[in-house]
């Protein structure tokens, strides 16, 4: 899971990267690069939040004997952060693309599906070929 996730937040921050570069070269698009690096990092916060949750669950079942369930707002925080950037969209669409900035907020899970599906590739090829 981290070579999966770290290869996604790889590639998540040279599509930051590339939308800040386009907030600076281009003044007339700054409202839409500027969205969708805000979404990109509301993507990016939200997919940390989930790896961070899946660990603790798979912590929790790896231990014997002792059953802990545990409680928190894990989806609540994930869909709280895109409400907020969708809030801040729609307060000041002058400065933030709410399309972009949704769009960029579901940019992440993406990423992570294409590194699994790469890491299964190179896993199961071995070498042959």
């Amino acid at each position: 899971m981290d070579k999966m996730m770290k290869s996604a937040t790889r590639w998540m921050l040279y599509l930051l990267a590339l939308s800040l570069i386009a907030y600076a070269l281009f003044p007339e698009w700054r409202s839409v690069a500027f969205g969708l690096a805000l979404g990109l990092i509301a993507s990016a916060m939200n997919a940390f939040l989930l790896q961070r949750r899946v660990g603790l669950v798979t912590d929790s079942v790896t231990q014997e004997g002792t059953r802990v369930r545990r409680k928190g707002l894990g989806f609540g925080n994930r869909i709280a952060t895109v409400l907020l950037l969708a809030m801040f969209g729609y307060q000041y669409p002058d400065i933030i693309n709410l399309p972009a900035a949704l769009a960029g907020s579901m940019v992440m899970p993406f990423l992570l599906l294409i590194a699994a599906i790469i890491h299964t590739v190179k896993e199961n090829n071995g070498g042959k070929g």
